[in-house]
């Protein structure tokens, strides 16, 4: 039976499952009770694992007749995959019903009834990865061979396996409670990469923890011995502290109760040397990363839904499945997070309940609350349908990590599927930033690094920008090919050159990020949301406006029709000096999504759109947000001002004393701050829009040229002001790839 007999936590052993596919290893394809159904043909057996490890997606024909007939004529290859789909329906007709779903174009493994084994490692959580089964075997070894293409495809796939299963691993060593448990994770990840220094300082550490101090010196000699037998190099600074440490302790014939007081001195110390590593790169798990990945399948959690209500099996049912289903595509194709895709059919009992409630790192839990409309009589076109969304992180005891309700109508379910999937998966990541803060930086995971960096980014204060700046570099540096490391430092050079101000570092931000983000692309060729942030960050340069443009004309066909596309759309209504089409644009998406992060993120833009636009009232409301939340941001404080001498026209109140208190401010951040800089910051703008900008900034009393100041109170080159934020000078800029 393999690893069936085997529920991996966080994933859903279904009832109806008639198949079982054996991948590590050679394939092995076998029904419930135990009948053997496994392809002859290598072709057969090839086309099934492809479609097995498809993450039950479709597969397209055409990129099935490339991997298994790479050589011949696209119509010949064609043709010869009509013949292999027909044999692969052959060899489990058996089953006495069809597991293929076979459609003009695409391919696709059903997945209710079918099983695979390398899928409870993929889609594993670090709180339930040490529960499987360990295994070093290689995946599917009788396929070697089989065609260029496919040998390709297969090496990707055993790096992906790989990949996930170390990176599971580091971020169990790290962050699961038991200290047995994060050294039989190291002891895991060590059999999988001996090079990872990570893996060994946890599993001295917890050693010495547990009072194991002969057991830590011998790990300290293996890995001594390892790096010298393998890269004839010492391990870094900050393991070599560790092991000076542990040899210390054992010449001071210090006894087992001084073990604490050596693991949080040892522990202090390594800090000093967190930005010190070797440049073989082996370090910190480098050295699988260096292979990078195949196909984007690293997550950084999980989710499951919860089973529908028995009592939803009503006429507003089939709304609701739509909705669910739609916002786990949206979530699965987001790229890092690993979605269990809703079931429909309520379970009967009990235990059922209990396996659907531990689905996932978290947990999307739904809930019907039906009323009569006023003064309507009983009835289900009568009724007013609201639906309750609860996101819970099944390892802390079911903490709500969001709620929300919604009306459902059969005509907002595109709306609600699509606010649905961009706060779920923002709420997530925060939440697990969160998880991460009480680590040092030095014991965090690429990954967790990167999460770290995504709180920072959500802040926008300046101050934040320079520790965000070195844990995405260091992260990146650790996993160049990590999809969410891609898209946060992408985000990252979008946010901070919005503060810079000198022209060479504001190009040099959207450079990173225009990297970062093409990146992101190259790793996950279908992610939407990467080809939205650079449609973003295309459209701020004049000279690839229209690749810019044409990303969002392509992006539409598959994103939500009221998701972020229009959010992304209003601001290139804006860039094309159509300022009213903006602003009505911007105002339907806020209407849609009132809560959605996009206006917390991009709030610059929201405010930028809606000062041009004719909405001051609206942009002033929301820079006052901004501004109270931090008033160190010049971008903002600038946009203030702008909507100050806009609202006061239109409105005839009287704003004086804010617009002074925030001139003054601005000026205290940013002495030299005139015309002259807004005029170069925001060059991309439509020359009418930038001469309405300016004359408004011009009426809130910004000088045309820097003003000539003393010198004493103007901060230095390279220092700083009194507020502590960075001027444009000293900013450094972004190396992030």
């Amino acid at each position: 039976m393999g690893l069936f007999g085997t529920i991996k936590p966080g994933l859903r052993k279904s009832q109806a499952a008639i198949l079982h596919l054996d991948l590590l290893g050679s394939m092995a394809v076998q029904m419930l009770d135990g009948t053997a159904l496994t392809p002859t043909g290598a072709k057969t057996r090839g086309l099934l694992a492809i479609l097995a490890l498809s993450d039950r997606r479709p597969v397209t024909r055409k990129t099935l007749a490339h991997l298994l007939w790479s050589r011949r004529s696209d119509e010949q290859a064609r043709a010869s995959l009509r013949q292999e789909i027909h044999r692969l329906s052959e060899a489990l007709s058996p089953l006495g019903t069809d597991i293929l779903d076979i459609q003009r174009h695409a391919l696709t493994l059903k997945p209710v009834l079918t099983t695979v084994d390398a899928e409870r490692y993929l889609n594993a959580s670090p709180s339930g990865i040490l529960k499987l089964p360990e295994t070093d075997a290689t995946l599917l070894t009788d396929l070697e061979a089989v065609d260029p293409a496919l040998d390709e495809w297969l090496a990707q796939q055993r790096n992906r396996l790989r990949h996930h299963m170390t990176t599971v691993l580091e971020q169990a060593e790290s962050s699961l409670p038991d200290p047995e448990q994060r050294i039989a994770a190291a002891n895991r990840l060590l059999r999988l990469d001996r090079l990872n220094e990570n893996a060994w300082k946890t599993l001295m550490r917890e050693l010495v923890r547990t009072a194991d101090t002969s057991a830590a010196l011998l790990a300290a000699e293996q890995c001594l011995a390892t790096f010298r037998d393998s890269l004839a190099n010492e391990p870094s600074a900050a393991t070599r502290l560790l092991i000076d440490e542990l040899r210390a302790s054992q010449g001071a014939g210090r006894s087992s109760s001084h073990s604490d007081m050596l693991s949080g001195r040892v522990a202090s110390c390594e800090a000093t040397f967190s930005s010190e590593r070797p440049s073989h790169g082996a370090t910190n798990g480098a050295a699988h990363t260096a292979e990078g990945w195949g196909t984007g399948n690293q997550t950084i959690a999980s989710i499951g839904f919860s089973p529908l209500q028995p009592e939803l099996l009503t006429t507003i049912t089939p709304d609701l499945e739509n909705i669910l289903d739609e916002t786990a595509v949206g979530l699965a194709n987001q790229g890092f997070l690993s979605v269990f895709p809703p079931f429909h059919t309520p379970p009967m009992r009990e235990s059922s309940k209990v396996e659907a409630r531990a689905s996932g790192d978290y947990l999307v839990q739904t809930k019907i609350q039906t009323s009569l409309l006023p003064g309507a009589t009983e009835g289900t076109l009568s009724q007013q349908v609201r639906l309750i969304v609860r996101v819970t992180d099944q390892r802390r005891d079911g903490m709500i990590v969001w709620a929300e309700r919604f009306p459902i109508t059969p005509g907002n379910c595109d709306t609600v599927a699509a606010l649905l999937t961009s706060e779920i998966g923002w709420r997530i990541a925060l939440a697990e930033a969160r998880n991460s803060a009480s680590r040092h930086a030095d014991e965090l995971t690429p990954l967790e690094a990167g999460l770290r960096a995504f709180a920072f980014i959500n802040r926008k204060e300046p101050a934040s920008f320079l520790p965000a700046e070195k844990l995405i570099q260091s992260a990146l540096r650790r996993d160049p090919q990590h999809p969410f490391l891609l898209m946060t430092a992408a985000l990252f050079g979008l946010v901070r050159s919005y503060e810079q101000w000198a022209p060479e570092r504001i190009e040099r931000e959207r450079a990173a990020a225009i990297e970062a983000a093409r990146g992101l692309i190259r790793v996950i060729p279908e992610t939407i949301t990467g080809r939205l942030i650079l449609a973003r960050l295309l459209l701020d340069r004049p000279s690839e406006r229209e690749a810019g443009l044409r990303l969002i004309e392509e992006a539409k066909p598959f994103a939500p029709s009221l998701g972020i596309t229009i959010a992304i759309e209003a601001y290139a209504l804006l860039m094309q000096d159509r300022p009213l089409e903006a602003a009505a644009c911007l105002k339907t998406f806020r209407r849609s999504h009132p809560t959605h992060p996009f206006v917390d993120l991009f709030d610059t833009d929201v405010v930028l759109i809606f000062l041009l636009g004719g909405n001051a009232r609206e942009a002033v409301e929301r820079s006052r947000i901004a501004f109270s939340m931090s008033p160190t941001r010049i971008s903002m404080l600038t946009l203030h001002l702008a909507g100050l001498a806009a609202f006061e026209k239109a409105d005839d109140e009287s704003v004086v004393a804010e617009q002074t208190e925030a001139r003054a401010q601005l000026l205290r951040l940013m002495p030299d701050f005139s015309l002259e800089a807004v005029r170069t910051h925001y060059a991309y703008l439509p020359p009418t829009q930038l001469a309405a900008f300016l004359t408004l900034l011009e009426r809130a009393g910004i000088p045309a040229t820097p003003l000539a100041f003393a010198g004493r109170k103007k901060p230095a080159l390279g220092g700083t002001s009194s507020t502590g934020y960075e001027s444009s000078s000293v900013v450094p800029s972004s190396s992030v790839p």
